[in-house]
């Protein structure tokens, strides 16, 4: 194992994790970008999720061979980067949140407007059925938002359902998982309880997590591979409709004009220059 390549592997997962935890920036670009998600998503397909099954029936060789397939040497570092830069980043956020609840929405609020905007651009064309896919994600954000704290409620049911929703859009390059827990109403929860290192939530989130990873990940990937259009107009919608989220947060804090479109106005800039740098690399 080359040191240099592992050092790197580890700082790409650390620029990873930032994004994955920051409401409007997506992982999955990042990986993107760094010209690692083709080798991230061949990595996680390769995980030989029935090999503990040969195990139990005797098939050791079976078993040895399945695991040993597995691209450790890049996974590790990944997922350690990706992971202390979410440990990290949480304590900060969470103390943003706490101190600087208007600005903190409202830079959010700009990241996630324009990667409403970066999907626009993604959308070739519409028509009446995708017309009805975007009404519909709007909708369905839109109502989620605006569920009560009694009717939204941080139970271990929601808390893995949570995990097995977002996750995915974070391997997603354009989709934010951290913009899904907003919608969901988990976000803060989840800094909270990651702060405060509750081992309970944090580990039904990452079975949620797990086995939306290597089950609803490849549901996702099957819509965009056979109703693109209407998948991304579908998430189009979601992202609009789930700006009732940060807007309701931040005007709580009742921000002057100042806090208000400064901060959406930088979130709004990162995001338009990651996309810029996202379709160049496409192309």
């Amino acid at each position: 194992m080359d040191v240099k390549d592992t050092i790197k592997w580890f700082l790409e997962g650390v620029v990873m994790g930032l994004a994955n935890i920051t409401p409007g920036v997506s992982g999955g670009t990042m990986a993107l970008l760094m010209g690692i998600y083709e080798r991230l998503i061949k990595a996680i397909n390769t995980i030989p999720l029935k090999s503990p099954i040969s195990l139990v029936k005797g098939e050791k060789e079976t078993f040895l061979k399945k695991a040993k397939s597995v691209d450790y040497e890049f996974l590790l570092p990944l997922i350690a980067g990706i992971g202390s830069a979410t440990i990290l980043l949480a304590r900060l956020i969470g103390t943003l949140l706490q101190v600087y609840q208007a600005i903190t929405f409202s830079f959010f609020f700009g990241l996630i407007l324009a990667s409403a905007g970066t999907m626009y651009h993604r959308i070739k064309y519409f028509d009446i059925a995708s017309i009805v896919s975007g009404v519909l994600g709007f909708l369905s954000a839109f109502y989620i938002v605006g569920l009560s704290p009694f009717e939204a409620n941080h139970s271990l049911p929601i808390i893995f359902l949570s995990g097995l929703f977002s996750i995915p859009s974070m391997i997603l390059p354009g989709i934010s998982g951290s913009y899904i827990l907003i919608i969901l109403q988990q976000y803060e929860y989840l800094i909270e309880a990651l702060n405060r290192l509750d081992m309970v939530v944090i580990l039904v989130f990452m079975t949620g997590a797990v086995t939306g990873l290597f089950s609803f990940a490849k549901v996702v990937e099957a819509l965009f591979e056979k109703h693109r259009r209407a998948t991304l107009i579908f998430l189009f919608g979601l992202i609009l409709g789930g700006l009732r989220a940060p807007v309701s947060r931040a005007f709580l804090a009742d921000p002057s004009f100042i806090e208000w479109v400064l901060p959406a106005t930088a979130g709004a800039i990162l995001v338009s220059v990651l996309d810029g740098l996202y379709r160049s690399k496409a192309k």
